[in-house]
């Protein structure tokens, strides 16, 4: 069991032990350089730099990373908030990521991340939306949720016609590049996850 998921012992706690929002804007002063907003939680945090260098800075990876679970009443403000600040983006990628625990993942879990999808696309209209599945983590019981949560977002993608970028089968095939938590990764990991999302966004952009 990872020490970085605080809320695991009571999965009723709406909050986690240490709540946080990491926003990242990009060389904020440049303009005419394609911008990307990824929302997710601390593994999109560490692969959003690792994208932007990948990238050449050809692309900026802009970061709403958050602990914030889909039900929690302040997320989309706070996104929101960070949004208007960075001003333009030509595409999303969205992760809740590895938070909200205590929202059961068949019912409640896809519920609120379709809620989530149609926030989005109501907020960002014209922007392309593509979800990320979780990666992949050491605990099995965590694990087993995580698979359970990938085919709800799966299915919401099937759903609205949103492309998925797979990070979990990425870091499932590769255990090697884990941290001795768990759950994030070694810098070849991030590195493994970036150069999939440089793939992808490359072809929209």
């Amino acid at each position: 069991m990872s020490d970085f998921t605080y809320e695991f012992v009571n999965c009723k706690e709406r909050l986690e032990t240490y709540e946080w929002d990491n926003v990242w804007w990009e060389h904020a002063k440049t303009e005419g350089i394609p911008r990307v907003l990824y929302i997710g939680d601390s593994i999109s945090c560490a692969t959003r730099r690792v994208a932007t260098h990948m990238a050449n800075e050809k692309i900026f990876f802009d970061g709403f990373g958050t602990s914030k679970a889909l039900d929690h009443p302040y997320f989309t403000d706070s996104l929101c908030l960070f949004a208007k600040q960075e001003g333009e983006r030509q595409i999303i990628l969205f992760n809740n990521g590895l938070h909200g625990w205590h929202l059961e993942d068949e019912t409640e879990y896809a519920r609120y991340f379709e809620k989530m999808i149609l926030f989005l696309l109501q907020e960002f209209k014209g922007i392309p939306l593509v979800l990320l599945l979780t990666t992949h983590v050491a605990d099995s019981e965590r694990d087993a949720r995580v698979v359970v949560r990938n085919r709800v977002v799966s299915e919401l993608a099937k759903k609205f016609e949103l492309p998925v970028i797979d990070l979990y089968t990425v870091t499932k095939e590769h255990e090697e590049l884990f941290s001795p938590d768990g759950v994030h990764l070694l810098k070849e990991g991030y590195e493994l996850l970036a150069t999939e999302i440089v793939k992808f966004v490359n072809t929209v952009i």
